[in-house]
């Protein structure tokens, strides 16, 4: 496969000014701005637009002790990052998605009761049917005993009075004449 010899970056360099060109087609817009973002604290960078091609012009800040070429190397540098951060982000869009909306998910934290009243449970059938009785209560499945106690009260009063009846009684000391 042959390469073409044409450089992709036109640079030059005039009065301190570096004015880059870029083939739009290689380098998009967004990436292009993304690199002068990162230069925006030691330079002044002014985009235009002129037939396809993005024009840079890039001049260091005052009081920066950096060479204008070194600023335009630099600038060609993070305009291919972009470039290729902006591939890759497009290549795993729907991985990225994904993580972002479960992280987002988990964030939220658990629903508040008012939320697990409101939602619907949908068609469950009948996922909550108790065909064998084990969510009845004691009181509903036997009821309560003859007297109107309840059976847990009266198991309590017996377990007391066997209790008083086990205890040694104190022999009763006899008045002295």
């Amino acid at each position: 496969m042959a390469m073409s010899q044409e450089p992709q970056v036109k640079a030059e360099s005039v009065d301190g000014v570096v004015r880059l060109t870029f083939e739009e087609s290689i380098y998009p817009k967004d990436a292009v701005f993304g690199a002068a973002y990162v230069l925006l604290d030691r330079a002044f960078v002014h985009i235009d637009r002129n037939e396809g091609k993005l024009q840079v012009s890039v001049r260091p800040k005052p009081g920066v002790p950096v060479v204008a070429d070194v600023i335009a190397g630099e600038f060609e540098n993070e305009a291919l990052a972009q470039t290729w951060r902006r591939e890759i982000i497009h290549e795993n869009r729907a991985m990225l998605e994904s993580i972002t909306s479960r992280a987002l998910g988990g964030a939220a934290g658990p629903p508040g009761l008012d939320d697990l009243l409101d939602a619907s449970l949908g068609d469950l059938g009948d996922a909550f049917d108790d065909p064998l009785g084990i969510a009845v209560s004691w009181e509903d499945k036997y009821g309560k005993k003859a007297d109107g106690t309840k059976p847990e009260e009266a198991k309590a009063a017996a377990e007391a009075s066997a209790e008083a009846q086990a205890e040694p009684k104190k022999p009763s000391e006899e008045p002295k004449p």
